[in-house]
């Protein structure tokens, strides 16, 4: 898969992937199934993206910060869409109250502290507390995407403990997801 995305014209110096930031997709607590299995809900556009550089055609400049890089005059950028980010940032509030307070304290040194409130590290309305905000579970759903949860079912089964599973998809939940409940099925041939 890498090389499908990697392979281009030698000019090329740097690639840019879109990265798409997943909403708690109604989920309450961890998706028992996974975290590609159970957050099925993103934000419309990307707010980010990644790079993969060539190291010889960086530029040696300062001007060189993480995921934005100045290339030598040789060489140009390009974007692709064979591949993408998923960030799974919004998670189910027990999760994400967690990883938010470790993530902003790089930014600013109490994260209950009213500094930086504008960062992109800052989730959107939650502002400086700790405390739930109504609503959270529904947040950050503008699209629903199922890619990486098709994806990994496919390659390699949904379930517990290694096991494939099927999903009976008959109930939808919020925002058109689905829901069901998983029971064994044999391992998938993987291609």
């Amino acid at each position: 898969m890498l090389e499908a995305v990697l392979s281009v014209d030698p000019q090329i110096g740097q690639i840019s992937f879109p990265c798409y930031d997943f909403g708690p997709s109604g989920q309450t607590a961890h998706p028992q199934e996974g975290v590609c299995q159970g957050y099925t809900c993103r934000l419309k556009n990307n707010q980010k993206h990644k790079s993969v550089v060539r190291l010889d055609a960086v530029d040696h400049s300062l001007q060189n910060v993480i995921h934005h890089f100045t290339l030598k005059s040789t060489f140009n950028s390009t974007w692709t869409r064979l591949a993408r980010i998923n960030h799974y940032k919004y998670q189910a509030w027990t999760e994400f109250k967690v990883k938010f307070k470790r993530r902003v304290s790089a930014y600013v040194a109490d994260w209950a502290d009213p500094v930086n409130l504008q960062s992109n590290d800052r989730a959107p309305g939650l502002g400086v507390s700790a405390i739930e905000p109504p609503g959270w579970a529904e947040k950050f759903c503008e699209v629903k995407d199922t890619i990486m949860q098709e994806l990994s079912a496919k390659w390699f089964g949904i379930g517990f403990g290694g096991q494939a599973s099927t999903t009976d998809f008959n109930s939808m939940g919020p925002h058109g997801t689905r829901t069901g409940d998983i029971a064994p099925s044999p391992s998938p041939s993987i291609p």
